[in-house]
């Protein structure tokens, strides 16, 4: 059973979601369990703007940083003073998560290279390899050791 996302999103003080509490608490299977559910992970209706990636950077833990972008979560929404997840992790010492935010790239972008487009017959980038290479576009702190074990 689909939990309606609306019943999610208004059912806290001040516009803080579920799932803006379970970011910001550090719980990552209520985050998942909540977005399995239908929770909003863009809804942005707390009273200074906040979203669920925003608190989920606020609280270092770069678990469910990770998810709410794979989730969807908009990284260039702003708060009410003009700040997105990034910089509010930034501000409070969160480098980690201000990493995982600035260098997530969704799989889907890069599946499109996985199938022939217009007149080609072939695709640009071989399907086995998304996976790979995914894993390292999405790395911090590229080594040339981890680059060789992630392909291998």
């Amino acid at each position: 059973m689909k939990v309606p996302s609306k019943k999610l999103e208004h059912c806290c003080l001040n516009g803080m979601t579920p799932l803006m509490h379970a970011a910001y608490k550090g719980k990552l299977d209520m985050c998942r369990l909540l977005l399995r559910h239908g929770a909003d992970v863009n809804c942005h209706q707390h009273e200074h703007g906040y979203t669920a990636l925003m608190f989920a950077a606020l609280s270092g833990n770069k678990d469910i940083t990770w998810v709410m972008l794979e989730a969807g979560a908009e990284t260039d929404v702003v708060n009410s003073v003009g700040r997105t997840a990034a910089q509010m992790a930034a501000f409070v010492g969160q480098h980690d998560c201000v990493a995982i935010i600035n260098n997530f790239f969704p799989r889907e972008r890069l599946d499109y290279y996985t199938k022939p487009q217009g007149l080609d017959k072939e695709p640009k980038l071989p399907p086995k390899l998304a996976g790979p290479l995914h894993k390292v576009i999405t790395t911090t702190n590229l080594h040339p050791v981890k680059v060789a074990r992630s392909l291998v």
